[in-house]
């Protein structure tokens, strides 16, 4: 019996050992948890006011812009007045935080200090995902297609200092995500599994890239240096990397289901794209056309959303209500 107790203590024990060194070598880290009560539905997409150490995101079904102070770890606010808040950027040269709010057709702007509203800007219905230009001092704002009744897509350009639309673009159909690098716009078309490429200062479409299988394109993450273009697509669930420079396919890897957030730390060369899933999946550059799985990180069920803020090295993951808690942004940083 002595002899049978001491297996099955050592056995415990390996046991145990075995799953610490398992979680000890995930790329990922979880370090902090904060709350964000009654809040419900899903969650949309995530911006940092990095000066001001606070995070801003979008409860869409909540119909509110939560506002967290990440030094402090708890929520601040909760902001009202919202019919389905999706795309959010906070603009610091302005002190401005921007909403695209999908069923009222408009982007809303309020004061990045009092938080109240100064002005609503009418696009059209769909508005959801948004990109900024700092050097023109413009916000890209997708919208239109079928939300819209209509048979295209629409980008406007959003004045940040005169609050005001300077410029529409048209587009095949509804735009997804929008990535503003140096003389660029790259904007993917989900619905036509298209990535298309604008000129920044003439705002003409050069080009339009098609990405393999149908695959719909919905998230945009860069290595500018490299030249590599990361485009996460939903169906297969892939992160492919293009060439910027020509537009061709240089790697394609599987990745979480229902994505619909990819990040590149050029820092640590990591991507990371978090989906409705409940994972984070962390691959490695290891050159521009190699890259390899580091780990499959746990974060929480239909936990789609996710923001990586180089500043704090730190990724945020916004995880729904379930039966059992409630919604929360888990923070997770990142493990050598």
């Amino acid at each position: 019996m002595r002899g049978l107790r001491r297996l099955s203590v050592g056995l415990v024990a390996g046991l145990c050992a075995a799953t610490a060194a398992a979680e000890e070598k995930q790329p990922l880290r979880l370090v902090q948890t904060i709350a964000l009560p009654d809040v419900k539905g899903r969650i949309d997409h995530l911006t940092a006011d990095v000066k001001g150490q606070r995070l801003f995101v979008a409860g869409l079904e909540n119909k509110t812009v939560e506002v967290i102070d990440v030094r402090q770890g708890k929520r601040l606010q909760s902001l009202p007045g919202f019919g389905k808040p999706q795309g959010v950027y906070y603009v610091p040269a302005v002190k401005k935080l921007f909403v695209a709010d999908g069923t009222e057709g408009a982007v809303k702007i309020l004061d990045g200090g009092t938080l109240k509203p100064i002005t609503s800007i009418p696009l059209s219905a769909g508005a959801d995902l948004v990109d900024y230009d700092a050097k023109a001092k413009q916000l890209y704002v997708g919208h239109g297609g079928k939300d819209a009744g209509k048979d295209y897509g629409e980008l406007s350009l959003i004045d940040v200092a005169g609050d005001k639309k300077a410029l529409d673009i048209r587009t095949d159909a509804h735009p997804g995500a929008i990535l503003v690098d140096g003389g660029r716009v790259f904007v993917v078309i989900p619905d036509n599994s298209l990535v298309v490429v604008l000129d920044r200062k003439t705002h003409r479409i050069t080009q339009k890239w098609t990405v393999a299988d149908k695959a719909r394109t919905v998230s945009l993450a860069l290595d500018a240096p490299h030249h590599r273009l990361f485009v996460g697509t939903r169906n297969p669930a892939k992160i492919v990397v293009l060439d910027t420079e020509t537009g061709k396919e240089v790697a394609g890897m599987p990745t979480v289901e229902t994505l619909d957030g990819i990040f590149f730390d050029p820092a640590t060369r990591r991507i990371y794209t978090s989906g409705g899933g409940g994972f984070v999946d962390v691959h490695r550059q290891i050159d521009p056309d190699r890259y390899e799985a580091l780990g499959h990180v746990t974060t929480g069920p239909v936990a789609r959303t996710s923001l990586f803020v180089p500043e704090w090295k730190r990724l945020y993951v916004a995880v729904p209500r379930d039966k059992d808690r409630g919604a929360e942004i888990r923070v997770f940083e990142a493990v050598p």
